[in-house]
């Protein structure tokens, strides 16, 4: 027959496990819920890109032809495509460049679910301990 007090130590060792099946699972949804918001937010900054690139792409055509056409009586025709489609090369790398260390995968990691699992790691450990 078991005592009061093995009773309480097997309640105490029960909850402990519930507590941390329940800290697991809200740790869970938390990161789940912070990756989706993190991707929607670069779905809607993604399309936002594609819009604007779009719009930006016939003033850049319109602009680098005016800019052939300024060229033409100093240099030819020729020698105008060729100096403005290298400047527009040379910017063009570069901005992509910029641009891909930017958009990069560790913006969808959940900093906030992994902060919060490390301080209840320190937590446990240092009931435990």
């Amino acid at each position: 027959m078991a005592t009061h007090e093995e009773s309480s130590i097997a309640d105490l060792l029960r909850q402990l496990v519930e507590d941390g099946n329940h800290l697991v699972r809200t740790e869970i949804r938390l990161a789940k819920a912070e990756v989706r918001d993190n991707v929607a937010a670069a779905v809607r900054g993604s399309a936002g890109i594609g819009v604007g690139a779009v719009l930006l792409l016939g003033a850049v055509f319109t602009l680098l032809g005016a800019a052939v056409a300024f060229l033409t009586p100093l240099v030819g025709a020729g020698w105008a495509a060729v100096i403005v489609g290298v400047a527009a090369l040379v910017i063009g790398g570069v901005l992509i460049m910029a641009g891909a260390k930017k958009l990069s995968a560790s913006s969808l990691v959940p900093d906030k679910t992994v902060r919060s699992v490390k301080r209840d790691a320190e937590t446990i450990r240092g009931s435990v301990g």
